[in-house]
């Protein structure tokens, strides 16, 4: 599955919410087959749906004040629809639009090595999206003496994919992965 937002907070008192959306066509969602409701940090990319996950059908979808708003017919009304604030909705990988030339699955990094000037830094462990538009690339870091997790934006122009041979290159600004060093 393909994660296609998180609930934000309801809308009025018809059970909408508003959509922190992670596609770039969220009005899609409407009319869509196969959608599920799962807790924030379930992973339904490489883990099959399993309760409290629960499947939902878009009743509504508009656009308010910019942002993506929707309703499912499973929640009737604000107080149904407000224990799901924060949810992520799950979409099939199916339903999705093609791939352009170029363009990658976030699970699709998952398991990649990244290397910087051509030495192993870290393997993507997933890809989180962001409220201001930029995914985050989280890593685990693999350098000598080095633990732990990094994050690290993804802007395109840092960012080279070579999904083939499951490789990263990665171009940063000097001192982005260094900035724990003791001093």
């Amino acid at each position: 599955m393909l994660l296609a937002g998180h609930l934000a907070r309801p809308q009025g008192l018809k059970g909408e919410f508003l959509l922190h959306a992670a596609m770039d066509a969220p009005d899609r969602l409407e009319g869509m087959a196969g959608l599920v409701l799962a807790p924030p940090q379930a992973d339904l990319e490489h883990r099959p749906a399993a309760p409290p996950a629960r499947p939902v059908s878009v009743r509504s979808f508009r656009w308010h004040q910019g942002r993506p708003c929707l309703a499912f017919a499973e929640f009737p009304d604000r107080t149904a629809a407000d224990p799901y604030r924060g949810w992520a909705l799950w979409m099939p990988e199916a339903a999705a639009a093609p791939l352009e030339a170029g363009e990658s699955w976030r699970h699709d990094w998952i398991g990649c090595r990244v290397f910087v000037a051509g030495h192993p830094v870290g393997e993507v462990l997933r890809l989180d999206p962001t409220p201001v538009g930029y995914d985050m690339v989280v890593l685990r870091d693999l350098r000598p003496g080095r633990a732990g997790q990094r994050e690290v934006p993804y802007i395109k122009a840092w960012w080279s994919l070579d999904l083939a041979h499951r490789r990263l290159d990665l171009d940063p600004p000097p001192g982005l992965l260094d900035l724990d060093l003791p001093e």
